[in-house]
This record gives structure tokens, C-alpha cells and sequence, in this order.
């Protein structure tokens, strides 16, 4: 790891805080670079490999620097801040197990961001989508983030399918490469306008095939409980020796008064509460039915 003018026994902590990692904001390059704290820097204004006083590390091409971890950083209590890339920038994001793959920085469909910052203001995730067959998305923390660059279609780590779709995620990357940002977010799969309208679709179709099941359930529970109580019924009146059915309390009929309905001899009543629920209980609709019918 090579560090201009450091000390062997200088302590890295004290080295590291004079001086200060800043990132090319061209889109073709984006590489770290380290300049002096003592060196002039508008944080507020664009930087770029040209304006760096280290004539060793002043154009794009030269190759980035080897830098430390963020977990050896923050063991020393410093901290990486990383840039933000615009919406639509190509990159390579390390999911897990998963090898280096292409994908494009998009909204999240749910909430119309593409980035997340931390407690500080900065960068911590960014919502990505996947190139490949399928696409598919993801939230990747900053440092698994980085440019897109040409890698081998040929991924040795994966088998089938998967390898399949890599190679097709390499070949889609190469093929927007030199696309715009905005370009890019048009071939995007995941839009927030259009998953929304998916969503409610989705919402609505589930309301309304739990409906329908409770429809069939109420129907089923009505017409078992109707089956029951003519068997009782009809237990009843053959024990009595009668050959008739009463067909006023058992011939299928269905009638209301006023909120309530009778279907086969069981009312349904709707009400606003509990409370009002219990007063309709007590009243007795059973001798206004037979009054009225």
C-alpha cells in the first residue's frame, strides 16, 4: 500500500487525517484519489483527476490507489463518505454470495427514491436494477457500488440458468454502456407509475377473491344450517304424529323488515355498534314477523 511521504512508525490514524479521499466525478472514471488537507478544495464544487497537485495520479487512466477497508477505517474512528451517483448510472453491485453483477441505479416503485443517506447526510444505499433475465431489484449498501467496467461473461462461480442470465446482465450492460442516464431509466422494468397501478390491480383482485370466498362460505353455513333444522323439524313432526310440514316457519322463503332479514327462519341484522347490536337483539322481531306475514 503505497502512501506519499508517510512514516514507517507513524501512527495511521494521525497519517490518514491529513489527508483526504476524494472522488473523480467524471462518469467514465469515478476512481479515489488522495490529496493534502493542505491543498485547496471546494467541497462544493466537481473534481476531477486534472485537479489533482500529485502528478503521478492526474489523469483518468491511471489506475486508483489501494485504500483501506471501511471496517479497518472505522476501527480508527474515520469514516469514507461516498459520492452520489446519478440516477441511471451503470454499475457493478456485490449482492452476497453472488459474483460482481450489472445492474442500473433506479427509483424503488414504492417510494419514487433511488438513495438513502445516513445519519449525516451521506450516502448509505442505493436501490438498484439488476440486469439479466429476469430484472430484478435490490437495495445495496454504497461500498458494494461501484462502476461498471467490462468483466468476464463467463462466471465460473455460477451453473445453468443462473450463468445464463449473467452472461445476458454483461451483454445488456455492454450494449447501454455509452447510453445516457436518462436513457438508461427508460429501459428500466421496475417504474414507479407503472407498479403502482400493478399494485392497486393486485389489491383489488385480492379483496375481491376474498369476498367472493366469503360469500360461498356464508351460503354454505346457511343452506347446511337450513338442512339441520328441517331435519329437526320434520323429526319433530312425524314424532307427533302429524304428516304435514308447517309450511310457515319451512318453505325456503326469504323476507325483510325494515333492517333484518329472515332467510330460512335465521335473521340478519346489520348495525353501527355492539351497543346498538344488543338493543335490536332485544327486541322481538319474531312476533312482528308473524304479525306482518
Amino acid at each position: 500500500m503505497d502512501y506519499p511521504d508517510q512514516i514507517v512508525n507513524e501512527d495511521e490514524a494521525t497519517f490518514l487525517s491529513k489527508w483526504i479521499w476524494v472522488q473523480c466525478e467524471s462518469p467514465n472514471c469515478l476512481k479515489w484519489r488522495l490529496i493534502s488537507k493542505h491543498d485547496k478544495l471546494d467541497l462544493d464544487e466537481p473534481w476531477f483527476c486534472h485537479m489533482n497537485p500529485d502528478p503521478c495520479f492526474s489523469q483518468c487512466i491511471v489506475p486508483q490507489s489501494s485504500n483501506y477497508k471501511d471496517s479497518t477505517l472505522r476501527q480508527k474512528g474515520l469514516k469514507v463518505i461516498y459520492s452520489k451517483l446519478p440516477a441511471g448510472s451503470l454499475v457493478l453491485v456485490k449482492a452476497s454470495k453472488w459474483p460482481l453483477w450489472p445492474a442500473i441505479l433506479s427509483a424503488d416503485p414504492s417510494y419514487d427514491e433511488y438513495v438513502t443517506y445516513d445519519e449525516d447526510g451521506d450516502v448509505e444505499q442505493y436501490h438498484v436494477e439488476f440486469l439479466g433475465t429476469p430484472h430484478s431489484r435490490f437495495w445495496a449498501l454504497a461500498p458494494k457500488v461501484e462502476p461498471f467496467r467490462p468483466l468476464p461473461a463467463n462466471a465460473k462461480c455460477l451453473k445453468g440458468v443462473l450463468k445464463q442470465s449473467y452472461k445476458i446482465a454483461m451483454e445488456e450492460a455492454m450494449g447501454i454502456q455509452d447510453m445516457s442516464c436518462e436513457e438508461r431509466l427508460q429501459l428500466c422494468h421496475f417504474k414507479p407509475e407503472e407498479c403502482g397501478i400493478q399494485l392497486m390491480k393486485t389489491c383489488v383482485s385480492a379483496v375481491l377473491f376474498q369476498a367472493k370466498g366469503l360469500m360461498q362460505s356464508i351460503e354454505k353455513m346457511i343452506t347446511d344450517c337450513a338442512v339441520e333444522t328441517k331435519s329437526k323439524h320434520s323429526s319433530t313432526t312425524k314424532r307427533q304424529g302429524k304428516m304435514k310440514v308447517n309450511q310457515e316457519t319451512s318453505d325456503g322463503s326469504i323476507m325483510d323488515i325494515g333492517d333484518t332479514l329472515f332467510v330460512e327462519g335465521f335473521r340478519f341484522e346489520s348495525a353501527a355498534s355492539v351497543e346498538e347490536l344488543r338493543q335490536l337483539n332485544n327486541r322481538d322481531l319474531t312476533k312482528e314477523l308473524y304479525a306482518r306475514y
